[in-house]
C-alpha cells in the first residue's frame, strides 16, 4: 500500500455541500469516492463483492499526472471500502510515468490487472499486466516487460472473457485495436494481432454533426476523407471533405465553416471549392501550415497536389492555381501530411478512446468516450467479437455540463440483478479535466436491446444490501465524507486519518435489527476528542457519544467503548468528529454490540 494519501478539501467541500444539503440531510452519493481524485473506473464482480479499480489524479494537476492505481469494494453499491493502492508505476520496472486507465479481471482464481504506462525504454505508451492471487493484491508484474507496445495511442486497455473462454484485449486512441489473448492471459499470437478495427461511419458514426446534409450540391460525401482545421486568423473551424457532385457526378472537395470543431458546419460557398485535378481514388484533403503560417490544401495519393489557401480559408490563390507538388518539396509535404494522422483534426468518427466490452443476450456492446472534446459516452454493437462488425447505437451519456470533466470513461457491469454504468466527472471541489472523480448510476435497456440514455444523478438511491454493524466494519467504509483522508501501511492496512473537528463519515443502510447497546471503535489518539453517533442526518438524533482519550500517540491503537440508545432497524449512520484544533485521532474500525 502507499503512504498517507493527502487530499485536503475540507473547507471547499463544506462550501460544495451547501448546494446538496436540505434540512440537514446530505443527499449526495456521487462522486462515490471523496478522499482522493479518482478516474477511469473499471468494475469487477467476484463472488458476492463488486471491486472497483481506478486511476488517481494527483491533486492540483495541470496534466494527466497519475502515479498509481487504487482499489475499492462494495456489497451494497452505496458504501465503498478503500482498499488502498495495490499497484503503482513502481510495480513495473519498465514504466516511467502516466499510470492511466486500466482494468482487472479474474480467471482460474488469479487476477490480471491490465494497465497502460509510458515505457522508459521507448518513451511511448505501452500496455502491461500485473497478477495476484487476490483481487486487492499484492500485485506483481506478470512478465517483466510490456505486453503490447506501440507508442502514443496504446492506452486504455479493456479485457473481456467470452462464454467460450476466449479472452480479448481492446485498447486505443484515436485508433481501436484488439488481440485475442492466450489462455495464460499474459501472451498472444503475434501473427494474429494486434488487429486494427476499421472505424467506419456505420460502426461509429461520423464525428461531424449533420455531416451528410451539409452540402446541398453533393450527391454524397466521404467523411472518412476529410480534415477539420482551426484557422490561425479568425478562430473558426474549417471542414474540407471529399464529395461527389450531384450534377457532374465527379469527385470534388467541399469546404464548410463552424464555430465548433465538430460542427454543425455551414456551406457558405454553396458550391465545391476544388473541382479539377482530382484522382478517382482516395482524395484525402489535408491542410498543412508552413513556418510563415501559410495554409496549403493538399490532396491525392499517388500524385500529390496542392493549392495555396487564402486567409479566408474558403478560396485559394488563383494566380498560382492548382499544382502538382514538385519533387524537391514532396518529402516535406508528405511528412507534414503524415503528422496529422493521429491528431484530433483527423478523427473521422465519434470513437475517441477508452473502449469497454460488455455482453448481453448474445449481443456484444462496445461502450466508449465519443468525440470530440468535451467527450460524451456512446456505444456500438456487434454479433461477434472474433470477427466483429460494429454498428453504431447511440449516445449513452451526453456531455456533462454541470461540473463535468472534458473527458469521460465508461465501465459497465451487472451486479445483484441490475446493470451499472461507472463514469467520471469533475464535481469534487478543485475538480475538473485533470482532477476527476468516479461516479455510478444505473443503466437500463429497451426491449430491442438498445441502451437508454443515462442522465447523471446525485447517486444510487436504493442500496443493494445493508451493513451488519455487529461485525467489525472498517472505518474506511464510506458512503460520503467531509474532511477525512485515508492512509495505509503494510501491517495495519488502510485506516482513516487527518480527522479534525467538524469532519464526518456517513455510512448508509446500517441494519441494527432489534437494537444495539454499545459501540466500539479502534483508534490511535493524538489530541483526542469524541465521536458523535448520529442517525439519518448530519444533525440527526445522537444515539451515543464515544469519548476518545489520549492513547499515547498515533502509533498506539486501542479500543474505546461507549453506550448507545434508541437504535433499532435500518439507519444511515453519521460519525461526527468533535474536539479541539488540530488532528484529533486516527480511526481503524468500528462495531456495535447487541
Amino acid at each position: 500500500m502507499n503512504n498517507i494519501i493527502r487530499v485536503r478539501i475540507q473547507a471547499v467541500m463544506l462550501l460544495f455541500l451547501t448546494t446538496i444539503i436540505g434540512a440537514g440531510k446530505v443527499n449526495a452519493q456521487n462522486p462515490i469516492i471523496q478522499t482522493i481524485y479518482t478516474t477511469d473506473p473499471a468494475a469487477l464482480v467476484y463472488k458476492d463483492t463488486l471491486f472497483l479499480y481506478t486511476g488517481h489524479d494527483e491533486e492540483n494537476s495541470t496534466w494527466f499526472t497519475m502515479k498509481d492505481w487504487h482499489a475499492y469494494s462494495t456489497t451494497d453499491m452505496v458504501n465503498w471500502v478503500d482498499r488502498g493502492s495495490p499497484l503503482s508505476l513502481e510495480t513495473f520496472k519498465w514504466a516511467e510515468k502516466d499510470a492511466w486507465a486500466s482494468q482487472c479481471i479474474e480467471r482460474n482464481g488469479k487476477f490480471y490487472w491490465y494497465v497502460c504506462a509510458n515505457d522508459k525504454n521507448s518513451h511511448g505508451m505501452a500496455i502491461g499486466v500485473a497478477v495476484s492471487d487476490k483481487p486487492t493484491g499484492p500485485f506483481k508484474d506478470a512478465i517483466g516487460k510490456p505486453l503490447i507496445s506501440g507508442g502514443w495511442g496504446y492506452i486504455d486497455p479493456s479485457v473481456f472473457i467470452d462464454d467460450d473462454g476466449q479472452a480479448y484485449l481492446y485498447w486505443g486512441n484515436p485508433h481501436l485495436y484488439y488481440v485475442k489473448l492466450n489462455s495464460d492471459m499474459v501472451s498472444y499470437d503475434p501473427s494474429a494481432g494486434p488487429v486494427k478495427v476499421s472505424l467506419t461511419e456505420e460502426g461509429f458514426k461520423l464525428r461531424i454533426l449533420n455531416a451528410n446534409n451539409t452540402f446541398a450540391w453533393a450527391k454524397s460525401i466521404n467523411g472518412l476523407e476529410s480534415h477539420t482545421v482551426k484557422s490561425k486568423t479568425d478562430d473558426k473551424y474549417y471542414w474540407y471533405v471529399s464529395a461527389t457532385d450531384k450534377i457532374t457526378n465527379r469527385k470534388v472537395i467541399g469546404v464548410a465553416v463552424s464555430d465548433k470543431a465538430i460542427g454543425p458546419f455551414k456551406d457558405v460557398l454553396g458550391k465545391p471549392l476544388i473541382t479539377e485535378d482530382l484522382e478517382k481514388g482516395n482524395i484525402n484533403p489535408t491542410v498543412i501550415w508552413d513556418e510563415s503560417k501559410q495554409p496549403w490544401l493538399t490532396w491525392g495519393t499517388s500524385e500529390l497536389r496542392y493549392a495555396k489557401l487564402d486567409k479566408d480559408m474558403l478560396s485559394y490563390d488563383q494566380q498560382s492555381g492548382l499544382q502538382r507538388i514538385p519533387a524537391d518539396k514532396q518529402e516535406w509535404f508528405s511528412n507534414q501530411i503524415k503528422g496529422t494522422l493521429n491528431s484530433t483534426e483527423k478523427r473521422f468518427t465519434t470513437f475517441e478512446e477508452g473502449p469497454w466490452i460488455y455482453k448481453r443476450n448474445k449481443l456484444y456492446y462496445l461502450f466508449y468516450p465519443a468525440g470530440g472534446v468535451p467527450e460524451h459516452l456512446a456505444y456500438s454493437t456487434s454479433q461477434s467479437l472474433s470477427n466483429p462488425h460494429w454498428a453504431y447505437g447511440d449516445t449513452v451519456m451526453a456531455v456533462i455540463d454541470n461540473r463535468g470533466a472534458f473527458t469521460n470513461h465508461p465501465g459497465v457491469v451487472d451486479y445483484k440483478g441490475k446493470t451499472y454504468l461507472f463514469y467520471h466527472n469533475g464535481a469534487l471541489p478543485g475538480g475538473g479535466g485533470f482532477n476527476r472523480s468516479v461516479c455510478v448510476d444505473e443503466l437500463s435497456f429497451n426491449a430491442d436491446g438498445s441502451v437508454r440514455e443515462v442522465a447523471p444523478t446525485a447517486g444510487i438511491k436504493k442500496a443493494a444490501g445493508s451493513i451488519n454493524p455487529f461485525m467489525r466494519v472498517e472505518a474506511e467504509t464510506i458512503a460520503w465524507e467531509v474532511g477525512v483522508e485515508t492512509a495505509g501501511d503494510p501491517v495495519k492496512g488502510v485506516y482513516v486519518t487527518e480527522i479534525d473537528h467538524g469532519d464526518y463519515i456517513k455510512v448508509r443502510n446500517v441494519d441494527f435489527g432489534n437494537g444495539a447497546k454499545t459501540f466500539e471503535a479502534s483508534v490511535a489518539v493524538d489530541l483526542g476528542g469524541k465521536i458523535e453517533i448520529r442517525l439519518d442526518s448530519l444533525n440527526g438524533k445522537v444515539a451515543g457519544i464515544c469519548v476518545v482519550k489520549n492513547s499515547g500517540g498515533l502509533q498506539n491503537w486501542n479500543t474505546r467503548t461507549s453506550r448507545v440508545t434508541g437504535i433499532s432497524g435500518i439507519h444511515d449512520v453519521y460519525f461526527v468528529f468533535k474536539g479541539g484544533e488540530g488532528q484529533l485521532f486516527d480511526f481503524d474500525w468500528w462495531r456495535f454490540k447487541k
